[in-house]
């Protein structure tokens, strides 16, 4: 699992002091899984949708027994009183207790992602795609118990976005379209595929190009794609297989 940014935990305390029931007004919903997915974009740090909304409401959770206006307990100790803070939650503490909302909105303000109401679709296409994905990484022990190995890939809906409007949402290797097939359901629905896989780039800083670095696949190529683990197939490679079947 991904540890926790310092930014992701200031959000966990933004969220966590000025919000009530609700999330914080400033944030302008009354749902707090879209109050997560405000920060998605810019905090994920390679975590799906749902993995990155656990793990901020967790942060939220560890402030929340320090704020009792909230009236939300958080963690608690065996005696009943707040979870002492480890890490970077020590230091976001410390340092926002001496500044007013203001203050730290400033901070706040900047990790917000400005687009996110004119994709509301994009979520619920990348949960569907990564619960589809998670098949690929799993298996049964003789006990019947089974383990899901996870994966962590570079997620941003803003780079997905701006792939398919280049792209369109054609499959750029067997041409299947969603929505001629399933009509309405399948609109504006396809799977976006990171040409030169992340695991290659070795943890080095990579500037994500979704012109040339990104295609569109429908979900039979994209993972004939990745079928055979450390091969990742190029568009024509995967062409070709199709062409000489």
């Amino acid at each position: 699992m991904a540890e926790r940014s310092k930014e992701l935990i200031q959000v966990g305390y933004y969220l966590s002091k000025y919000g009530q029931k609700d999330p914080p007004k400033r944030l302008e919903t009354a749902k707090w899984n879209e109050a997560y997915r405000m920060f998605y974009d810019v905090l994920n740090g390679g975590r799906a949708v749902l993995e990155f909304e656990h793990s901020l409401k967790n942060s939220r959770d560890d402030f929340d027994g320090y704020f009792p206006q909230t009236k939300r307990e958080g963690w608690k100790d065996k005696d009943g009183n707040p979870e002492n803070l480890t890490g970077f939650s020590v230091d976001v503490y410390e340092e926002f207790s001496n500044k007013d909302e203001n203050q730290i909105w400033t901070i706040i303000k900047s990790y917000l992602d400005i687009n996110y109401k004119l994709r509301p679709v994009i979520f619920n296409d990348l949960i569907a795609e990564d619960n589809a994905n998670s098949d690929l990484y799993s298996t049964t022990t003789e006990g019947g118990i089974k383990v899901r190995i996870s994966k962590i890939i570079e997620r941003s809906p803003k780079l997905r976005q701006q792939a398919l409007d280049i792209h369109g949402y054609k499959c750029q290797v067997c041409d299947f379209d969603f929505e001629l097939t399933y009509g309405k359901w399948g609109k504006e629905f396809a799977e976006v595929h990171h040409i030169i896989p992340l695991s290659e780039l070795k943890g080095e800083s990579h500037q994500t190009n979704p012109k040339t670095d990104l295609a569109i696949l429908c979900a039979n190529c994209h993972r004939m794609v990745h079928r055979k683990k450390e091969i990742t197939l190029s568009l024509d490679e995967l062409k070709n297989k199709i062409k000489n079947k």
